[in-house]
């Protein structure tokens, strides 16, 4: 009996290494500089994400336009037929894009004197933020928002004139430099993405 509670005694004993009642955690302090820190973290990380968004977004567009252009190159050549590409609000006529800029875009078999034969339609494709504004420039929008393009891959304009032209990209905003991204037409078919600052978006 007197064995079994000295061993009971023993057992109550506390470690003087590891007192009662201690607990774990951060002091008022801590929490303090921590949220701070998080906040300095939080305002140069938050522009720069939204910059790098807004800047793939630009990209994003202005690559899908130049690829729609090199596809309608190509269809011409292969069917060694004209094939038109132009501004469309509803994704199955050609129409001159508004005060808004560009809505979206199509391709397909040329019709005389201008637009698309009906049921010819290859692709189509449209603005894919509307965060984003697409222009097109003076050449452009006189030539109804359509360029022509000959079995011998040539860009011309509803006239059947060498067009040079351009198609502005552009996000309306400072935080992103260049904000703009210009898809350059040349009459010979060469294109070319440029990066270009741009304030208030205007057309090429």
């Amino acid at each position: 009996m007197g064995n079994t509670m000295a061993l009971v005694v023993a057992d109550n004993r506390q470690n003087p290494l590891t007192p009662s009642g201690l607990q774990y955690g951060f002091t008022l302090i801590e929490l303090m500089v921590t949220v701070a820190v998080l906040a300095i973290v939080l305002t140069v990380a938050v522009p720069s994400f939204a910059s790098l968004v807004n800047s793939n977004r630009l990209n994003a567009q202005a690559n899908q336009l130049l690829a729609a252009i090199e596809y309608a190159k190509t269809e011409a050549v292969k069917n060694n037929t004209v094939i038109t590409f132009c501004h469309s609000d509803d994704g199955s006529t050609c129409s001159a894009a508004g005060t808004a800029g560009w809505q979206g875009w199509l391709i397909g078999v040329a019709a005389n004197p201008t637009g698309i034969e009906a049921g010819s339609t290859m692709r189509a494709g449209t603005l894919e933020s509307a965060q984003l504004v697409i222009r097109g420039s003076e050449t452009l929008t006189n030539a109804g928002d359509q360029i022509r393009i000959t079995p011998q891959g040539l860009l011309r304009t509803d006239a059947r004139l060498p067009l040079q032209a351009t198609l502005r990209v552009c996000h309306p905003t400072s935080s992103i430099n260049p904000n703009s991204r210009n898809v350059r037409i040349r009459s010979g078919g060469q294109l070319a993405v440029i990066g270009e600052q741009n304030d208030g978006c205007p057309a090429p």
